[in-house]
Formats: structure tokens, C-alpha cells, sequence
């Protein structure tokens, strides 16, 4: 297939899973746009990370897209949570899980466009470092279910730093 007929084909698929997407929301009854709006994020995403799939002889150098998908996947998870529990006030953390969509593309971009391991090690730092803040942040000023989970992410956090430090001392014993 030629580069005119893919770009057609990648068109051509996100008008459908738009199209798709607006039939079903106003299909369903007591669902509307107010609920709905975060999908915008999540279809951007889409039309981010979709080039790399369909393109697949110019996915190295169209891994970078990665990045900005990431980004907006996160802004799609957060304006998620702030449709659903209402709790807009979030946002005085919030934009900290914003680097942490950085991170995750930065890893899967280095990944897929072959970076190198610099680039995802970067990623991930980046991403452990976006999420424990937003964590420490949902610990202290969150509510209900974000000072459950906030903790919890620290948790986590802390095992994932210590078993990594842990690895790292038992290859570096090894040698």
C-alpha cells in the first residue's frame, strides 16, 4: 500500500471511531456531552500513537509521536477522574501527572524508535517522579479516594525504587 492510501486509510479510520463514538454517546440515554468530553482526549491520543502502527516502515521516526499521545492520555485520565467524582479541586495537583505522560512516552518513543536505554531510563524517572508527587500531593490534600490511593502509589514507589536499587546492587555484587 502506498504512502496516499495509508494516509486515506488513517482518515478514513479516525472519522469512523469518531463517528462511532458520537453515535453511541448520543445513543445511550442520559449520557451526554458533560459526561462525555474527556473522550476528546483519549481520540487525540489515538491519532498520536495510530501513525507509528500504520506507517509501520516509518515507525522509528515517527516514535516521537508517542510522546504527545502520552501527554494527552494522561489528561484524559485526569479529566476522567474529575468528570466522575466532581472533584475539580484536584487540579491544585493535578497538572503534576502531566510529566508523568511525558515519561511514559519518552519510554515507549526510546522503545519503539530504538533511542537507546539513556532515553528510557530518563522516561521512567521521569514517570516514578511525576507519580510519586501527585501521590504525596493526593496523600496530603486529596479527597476520599485520592488520599486511599495517593498512599498507596507511594507505596508502590518505594518497592519499585528499592527493588530496582536492589537489583542493581545484586549485579553490580555479581560482576
Amino acid at each position: 500500500m502506498d504512502k496516499s492510501n495509508r494516509t486515506a486509510t488513517y482518515v478514513g479510520i479516525v472519522l469512523i471511531g469518531v463517528g462511532f463514538l458520537f453515535l453511541v454517546i448520543n445513543l445511550i440515554p442520559g449520557v451526554g456531552a458533560g459526561a462525555t468530553w474527556p473522550i476528546v482526549f483519549y481520540a487525540l491520543a489515538a491519532c498520536f500513537y495510530l501513525p507509528s502502527v500504520i506507517w509501520r516502515d516509518m515507525r522509528k521516526s515517527l516514535s516521537g509521536l508517542f510522546i504527545p499521545g502520552s501527554i494527552m492520555l494522561a489528561l484524559g485520565l485526569m479529566f476522567t477522574y474529575n468528570v466522575l467524582t466532581h472533584d475539580w479541586s484536584s487540579w491544585a495537583f493535578g497538572w503534576t501527572i502531566i510529566p508523568a505522560g511525558v515519561g511514559f512516552g519518552l519510554i515507549v518513543s526510546a522503545k519503539v524508535g530504538e533511542w537507546g536505554k539513556a532515553a528510557a531510563v530518563v522516561g521512567l524517572w521521569l514517570l516514578i517522579g511525576s507519580l510519586a508527587f501527585f501521590s504525596l500531593f493526593a496523600a496530603l490534600f486529596g479527597d476520599t479516594l485520592l488520599k486511599f490511593f495517593g498512599p498507596l502509589l507511594l507505596i508502590c514507589a518505594g518497592i519499585f525504587m528499592l527493588v530496582g536499587t536492589f537489583g542493581k546492587l545484586l549485579n553490580t555484587v555479581s560482576k
